[in-house]
């Protein structure tokens, strides 16, 4: 890790990873497209992990208000008539909150579903949310620094973890959780041994060459 040691000091402190291991929640959204800044969420998951194991959590669909893009159901297969009478975009964000509680939360890609939700829980007038975050897309490119696909798919496939229920909420949050506890051996090598030492390696990933 000398490359990393002359642009970050190592943070100390905080919860150990068989901490993490031990319970985290898993999120992820489905939107009406891929713009952080604009799109809306149209079903939510948060799948909490208790001593290794998913357990059953919060998903949902969400009405968000708008129509939802031909070319985004293509992905998802969510339909303006699936969502029609689902929970609004607020009462879905609080039960968000409600579900992940004071726990770490994991996502692949995550800083995009945290970005969706910051942006609408800033509009409703709902406070942020204060979890600590571990992405395993960011986690991957900063442990294998020679792959080029960081998809899920494709990280899935590399550390041997199937996926069932792709691009639904519940199925993506799953296979995400389950690709962190499969990291866990590689960055414990690493010598990292606390949450904020993982937040602070994935930050690394943006270093990459």
């Amino acid at each position: 890790m000398r490359w990393l040691s002359s642009h970050w000091q190592r943070p100390r402190g905080g919860p150990e990873l068989t901490a993490v291991a031990g319970r985290f929640v898993a999120v992820d959204l489905e939107t009406t497209g891929l713009d952080p800044r604009t799109d809306a969420i149209v079903a939510l998951a948060a799948i909490p992990f208790v001593g290794g194991q998913a357990q059953p959590g919060l998903v949902t669909l969400v009405q968000p208000g708008r129509p939802i893009p031909p070319t985004s159901t293509a992905v998802h297969g969510i339909t303006d008539d699936m969502v029609a009478a689902a929970p609004a975009v607020p009462p879905a964000l609080r039960a968000l909150e409600d579900a992940c509680g004071t726990d770490v939360l994991v996502g692949h890609g995550l800083a995009f579903d945290l970005a969706v939700i910051g942006r609408e829980r800033r509009a409703h007038r709902l406070r942020p949310l204060a979890n600590r975050a571990l992405d395993t897309m960011r986690l991957a490119a900063a442990l294998h620094r020679d792959w080029t696909d960081l998809g899920l798919d494709a990280v899935a496939a590399r550390v041997g973890v199937p996926i069932t229920g792709r691009h639904t909420p519940d199925g993506d949050a799953v296979a995400a959780g389950r690709i962190l506890l499969a990291l866990l051996p590689a960055l414990a090598q690493y010598g990292l041994k606390t949450v904020p030492e993982l937040i602070w390696f994935q930050e690394s990933a943006s270093l990459r060459p």
